[in-house]
């Protein structure tokens, strides 16, 4: 199987290496990763400046986002199109409404808009032991062709994320849950430099069964996310009512815009 990997890390991040590690025994494997950290980038992409790499030992090292990264390896970097693009292994979780900031899901999602199956994987801990991310490798190495084999829409991505905390207790899909933050502002390292500080808010609006909860309890989630957004309930509703009909042209507007 052809896999790109990615991240927002950065190419020399401990995840990557485990990731790659572990599934290039077994797989043809290239790395276009940034060349530094890149995280909570969403999906942004670089459109008003160029984009830079160089050739590294397990592949390119890219001066854009994570999306660039994978874009840039599709469209430009390799010969023909992988079988998959796994994002990861990320420091640290992307559960809940944080996969909305994330670099490394981003990633995955930009290739499933470029038309090949994307899949991240991250840890739920920040600066975890690093057996962890030897078994979460090799657990998606294990998984892989099963995940894979899932029936689901073209453009749907995958959202792994493996327990630290708890004892491993198996896997589960679920759906994402919501985190809450009390965010504010503080000095920034720089005279006149503000930095965003978000400090985790206890609360009791998820169910038991979403990510944020069951990784609690030492499951590894998997989140299937699309990259279509649209709320088609709540757009049938919409279009059932006549909220607009104030805004409609007159008879006579509509008459004089035909002429």
């Amino acid at each position: 199987m052809r896999i790109l990997i990615a991240n927002d890390d950065g190419i020399e991040a401990e995840g990557i290496v485990a990731l790659y590690d572990a599934l290039r025994s077994i797989h043809k494997c290239v790395v276009v990763a940034p060349d530094g950290e890149r995280s909570a980038f969403s999906h942004s992409i670089s459109i008003h400046s160029d984009l830079f790499y160089r050739k590294t030992e397990i592949g390119y090292a890219v001066s854009g986002t994570p999306a660039d990264c994978v874009k840039l390896g599709i469209l430009h970097l390799l010969d023909t199109p992988p079988d998959v693009v796994i994002s990861g292994i990320n420091n640290g979780s992307n559960l809940g409404s944080d996969i909305m900031y994330s670099g490394t899901v981003s990633a995955a999602m930009e290739a499933a808009y470029l038309g090949v199956r994307g899949i991240a994987i991250s840890l739920s801990n920040h600066n975890a032991d690093s057996v962890y991310y030897a078994r979460a490798a090799k657990l998606l190495c294990e998984m892989l062709d099963t995940l894979l084999s899932l029936p689901l829409s073209a453009d749907t991505v995958l959202n792994v994320n493996y327990p630290v905390r708890a004892p491993f207790a198996g896997v589960r899909f679920t759906k994402a849950g919501i985190n809450l933050y009390n965010d504010t502002f503080v000095a920034g390292e720089r005279d006149g430099g503000v930095r965003l500080k978000g400090v985790p808010v206890e609360h009791d609006g998820n169910p038991d069964d979403c990510d944020v909860e069951l990784i609690k309890k030492g499951f590894v989630t998997v989140t299937p996310l699309r990259l279509d957004r649209n709320d088609y309930d709540g757009l049938a509703r919409l279009q059932h009512t006549d909220v607009f009909n104030r805004f409609a042209p007159t008879s006579g507007k509509a008459e004089r815009n035909k002429r």
